[in-house]
């Protein structure tokens, strides 16, 4: 099972920002492109995987049947600095903003001190057949706003 790092887990890292998820990992040789350093495109399945990971963690499921879900409706990444294979890093995540039917999560990417990689997502729930938008459910919007600090719209 992958071990998540919770807000507390990663202040104690001295990783500043209010981060209330984290996924510690390494450069993988598969990761880079031909200037050897991480291919922009990896960032997004590392940020993808984090925000999968949050997300089942709050207890919302991808199946079909699922009456709602969450999906991506722009995802924005900006790179500060590159990444080269075996260096550590962390990625991180938190729900900055909720609106009705909607929310943003934040990402970025922590290695040797600094903000490597940082972005964001907004994410929109439908329902099962993906047709409409639905509500954020009661109890994910507890979550977003008490643990997150996600400010309402």
């Amino acid at each position: 099972m992958t071990k998540i790092l919770n807000k507390d887990q990663i202040a104690a890292l001295g990783i500043e920002g209010g981060w209330t998820a984290g996924l510690p990992d390494f450069v993988r040789y598969g990761d880079l492109d031909t200037l050897n350093h991480v291919n922009n495109k990896v960032y997004h399945a590392w940020f993808e995987n984090i925000r999968v990971l949050y997300i089942r963690g709050l207890g919302v499921t991808f199946e079909e049947d699922t009456p709602v879900k969450p999906v991506v409706r722009s995802a924005n990444i900006v790179f500060n600095a590159p990444m080269f294979q075996d260096e550590e890093y962390i990625t991180l995540c938190r729900v900055s903003k909720l609106g009705r039917t909607s929310f943003t999560i934040d990402y970025a990417v922590w290695c040797g001190g600094s903000m490597r990689v940082t972005g964001d997502t907004v994410m929109v729930m439908v329902n099962a057949d993906g047709t409409a938008a639905v509500p954020v459910p009661e109890a994910l919007r507890d979550v977003m706003v008490n643990y997150d600090g996600a400010k309402t719209a």
